[in-house]
């Protein structure tokens, strides 16, 4: 049989003798209702645990709208559009929205990779900026010691609007949510005392409750304060399948609730070889990213088989203390 498999933005080919295929994970079969921008304005029109986002921005307050990087596949371009027209309706001047690209440890970004994210509309409408993890403003520690040190952009806003894609990740239990302010817009140090946390066994992909690293990124975004969420789930298509708005956390649960309908799959059997890919551009940009599939892989292999990942990795290794593991 022969598989496609995503590689950057091209594709891959794999033969795989029939007698040798054990299965094929693929997402599981779920009643689909409104997709792309409908399925974000929905979201928008019928928020959980929040009035409508409107009803919560007052004209003259400056707003900072956190996104993601080029490392993600979120689609910003399709939800921005739909978000600045309820704030620019509700009295908001443009000049008082500034977005910011969450960066977390990431390389800075280009002009037009910046452009590219937002749309030319809103790149052209709208201040964009990526995060400055040199210029923060400290709000203490978490319980767990953690420092909250956030770019002051998005600090010194009025109103803080997070944007995100749910999908699983491998030691915050889900990506999304509160993760837009920790790590998208800390500090290295306060990435790093977070993440140190991911080597324990509470700290594992579709696991919300007792994960000390999601319940410390929360605790952060509740002392800097969110005030709205936009987050989307995407199909293998990277096409919008559903939306959720509202509260950091109430919203953020029930994406996940259906991210676990459409994602989660039982493996009936491990095997000796396991192929995984990250999907292609550009969750495959350098290695670093490309090897969050291996937590996935993880639980289909036996033990002491193979596991074969595929990426483009076209950045190389990607991050230089990641960099220095693999390399020394």
């Amino acid at each position: 049989m022969e598989f496609t498999l995503g590689f950057g933005s091209c594709t891959q080919k794999l033969n795989v003798p029939d007698e040798n295929l054990i299965c094929v994970l693929m997402p599981n079969t779920v009643q689909q209702g409104l997709t792309g921008e409908a399925e974000v304005s929905r979201a928008l029109e019928n928020p959980i645990g929040t009035p409508r986002i409107g009803q919560i921005v007052r004209p003259g307050e400056t707003l900072a709208i956190v996104t993601s990087d080029i490392t993600r596949p979120l689609p910003s371009y399709k939800i921005l559009p739909l978000l600045l027209d309820e704030l620019l309706n509700a009295g908001i001047r443009r000049q008082d929205i500034t977005v910011v690209f969450g960066l977390g440890s990431h390389r800075k970004q280009t002009a037009e990779e910046q452009k590219k994210l937002v749309g030319e509309q809103v790149f052209a409408q709208i201040k964009c900026i990526d995060g400055d993890d040199s210029d923060c403003m400290q709000y203490g520690f978490t319980s767990r010691g953690t420092p909250v040190d956030i770019v002051r952009a998005v600090a010194e806003a009025d109103r803080r609007i997070c944007l995100g894609n749910i999908e699983y990740h491998y030691f915050a239990g889900y990506s999304g949510g509160a993760k837009a302010i920790m790590p998208g817009v800390s500090t290295r140090d306060a990435i790093q005392h977070n993440h140190s946390r991911m080597v324990e066994a509470a700290a594992a992909a579709g696991r919300l409750e007792g994960n000390p690293v999601r319940e410390d990124i929360e605790e952060a975004a509740r002392m800097v304060g969110v005030d709205f969420i936009v987050n989307v789930v995407l199909n293998e298509h990277k096409e919008i399948v559903h939306a959720v708005a509202g509260d950091v956390v109430q919203a953020h649960r029930e994406g996940c609730r259906y991210l676990d309908r459409l994602y989660g799959k039982p493996i009936a059997e491990r095997s000796d070889i396991v192929v995984v890919s990250q999907g292609g551009a550009p969750k495959d940009l350098n290695l670093y990213q490309t090897q969050k599939a291996l937590d996935n892989a993880k639980h289909a292999v036996n033990k002491g088989g193979v596991i074969i990942l595929v990426g483009s990795c076209k950045e190389g290794l990607g991050e230089h203390v990641f960099e220095e593991w693999m390399t020394k």
